[in-house]
């Protein structure tokens, strides 16, 4: 199994509870291939870097799934043909993926509560070493020319 992460954008004037009713019908797809949902992540309405079908706001949002491509077909078509959503674009995030183990990690990842030291780490860059040679003298250099 492969994980996708699929971020869809709405018109943003649909109803929240219609965008619900899309949402579940993807939940239902996924189900019914045997695939594993992870999330729905809604990044909310924003403006859009260009018009599209001549609207200037949309509402995003990620889904983050493991299935096959026959599922990936499957909710493309389905967001496709549905005039509510004016973008969606898939990329496959992994291969082979063991979706209880994501599951498990995933868990494991939102009980770790993340420390002030921990958060600076990770956003410092990391200090390189490096190894200066020491200057060669003239004597030195002499000395390894007659050589």
């Amino acid at each position: 199994m492969n994980r996708y992460e699929t971020v869809t954008i709405f018109d943003a004037d649909t109803a929240e509870d219609e965008r619900k009713a899309i949402l579940e019908r993807v939940e239902t797809l996924i189900a019914g291939q045997k695939g594993t949902l992870f999330e729905f992540d809604n990044w909310g309405g924003r403006k859009l870097a260009y018009p599209i079908r001549k609207k200037k706001q949309g509402f995003y949002v990620r889904i983050d799934y493991c299935g096959g491509g026959e599922l990936v077909s499957a909710i493309e078509r389905m967001l496709l043909h549905d005039l509510r959503v004016l973008r969606f674009m898939t990329v496959r995030l992994d291969i082979d993926v063991d979706p209880d183990a994501l599951k498990a990690e995933m868990a494991q990842t939102e009980k770790e509560p993340v420390t002030e030291t921990a958060a600076a780490a990770e956003s410092k860059p990391a200090e390189t070493e490096t190894a200066e040679a020491a200057p060669e003298t003239d004597a030195e250099a002499t000395e390894s020319e007659e050589e």
